[in-house]
């Protein structure tokens, strides 16, 4: 009655409820009815039940259109004037009549707030209250009082239920906000989850196939430029360049471990990548291995072989070095990697680049440490100690 089907999420349920109100308001106006009939006599019956059934047309065409709401509408003011006419009618004629409040007393606080809703009470048992004082001896005092307390009860019951009802309305806002801030969360979260497997594949597309393709123009631009022989062999490297970049490229997608760890061990993976410096290069290299090698956790394997790589392919583009070594050291508690050139150096001030960016955030991620010491002019030395 206070809202239309189109403004409630299941129509279905609040359809069964108006048909049970409806029923209800039926049922009560029966039992006037029939209570007048048995109580009632002449005229005064035959007004009395007249309007009562009149509440029936009255309730279909005005009352099932009422709203509640604040300010009260004035289809809610004329309906319940309306009803209260007609409900004084039938009680002067016959009390017994009273029984359809039954019905309008919850009708009422329906469609009013509970101040409201009190006086329309106290408004719908005016005629009993008068009749009661009216009446001869203490019955009289008795049913006086009994209305009176019938009163005041219903305006206590009609503002608990009213709590009730506030109370429901606001759990369902504060549901209604939980499930939204839920589904924030779960958005962000997915977005987050997007832009972290961005960054992933990004730092693994920069360390692994833009390096290797860097590597295969280098070699075939050397070859270009190289006597046949030397020119074949840097087609040979440039060709196993690739293959290695096609093998990455494949674990990439699969989700697998580096394509360089796949049947061998991290030393020998570092020390390939050493050799391929050299050859690749003319710079001396040289490689060392201290401690006692031990299989690592495969999340440091990969840290270590990441930054390995990206330190050698920045000596290889940027260093212009004659002299690289690369160092693993095997720690109680973890492995540390040093990775050293004579090359140009660079300014630790104006450090910028993905991939050394990418380093410190894979380092960060194995809970290990990177450092860099390096001035122009003066080479470069790189540092990742990580975990076991």
């Amino acid at each position: 009655m206070s809202e239309t089907l189109s403004h409630v999420p299941d129509q279905h349920a609040w359809t069964r409820g108006v048909l049970m109100r409806d029923a209800y308001y039926g049922l009560a106006l029966a039992g006037s009815v029939a209570a007048v009939w048995i109580t009632g006599a002449g005229t005064g019956r035959a007004v009395s039940i007249a309007a009562l059934c009149a509440l029936v047309p009255w309730y279909l065409l005005v009352g099932r259109g009422a709203r509640r709401g604040s300010p009260v509408p004035a289809r809610t003011v004329c309906y319940l004037f309306g009803v209260l006419a007609l409900l004084m009618t039938a009680q002067l004629t016959v009390l017994a009549s009273s029984m359809v409040l039954f019905a309008l007393v919850p009708q009422s606080f329906m469609l009013l707030p509970v101040g409201w809703g009190v006086l329309a009470l106290a408004a719908f048992n005016a005629v009993p209250l008068v009749e009661a004082v009216g009446a001869p001896g203490p019955g009289g005092v008795v049913t006086a009082g009994v209305v009176v307390l019938g009163v005041v009860f219903g305006a206590w019951f009609a503002w608990w239920i009213q709590r009730i009802i506030e109370q429901s309305r606001e759990r369902a806002d504060l549901l209604a906000q939980l499930a939204a801030t839920r589904e924030e969360l779960a958005e962000s979260q997915r977005r987050a989850g997007m832009l972290a497997e961005r960054q992933r594949l990004a730092m693994e597309i920069h360390d692994t196939l833009a390096q290797g393709f860097t590597s295969i123009l280098m070699l075939l631009d050397a070859a270009d430029a190289a006597p046949p022989e030397q020119a074949r062999a840097h087609r040979e490297r440039a060709a196993r360049a690739a293959r290695e970049n096609l093998a990455e490229a494949r674990a990439l997608v699969c989700a697998q471990p580096p394509a360089a760890l796949a049947g061998s061990s991290l030393p020998d993976a570092l020390r390939r990548l050493v050799d391929r410096l050299g050859e690749e290069t003319g710079a001396a290299t040289s490689w060392e291995l201290a401690g006692e090698p031990r299989r690592l956790p495969a999340g440091t394997e990969v840290v270590v072989l990441r930054c390995a790589q990206e330190a050698l392919a920045n000596v290889r583009r940027h260093a212009g070095a004659a002299r690289a070594a690369l160092c693993l050291r095997y720690l109680p508690d973890g492995v540390r990697l040093e990775v050293s050139d004579d090359g140009a150096g660079f300014d630790l001030t104006a450090l910028t680049g993905f991939g050394l960016a990418g380093m410190r955030e894979r380092v960060a991620q194995a809970g290990g440490r990177l450092t860099i010491r390096s001035a122009p002019g003066s080479g470069t030395v790189l540092t990742v100690e990580a975990p076991a």
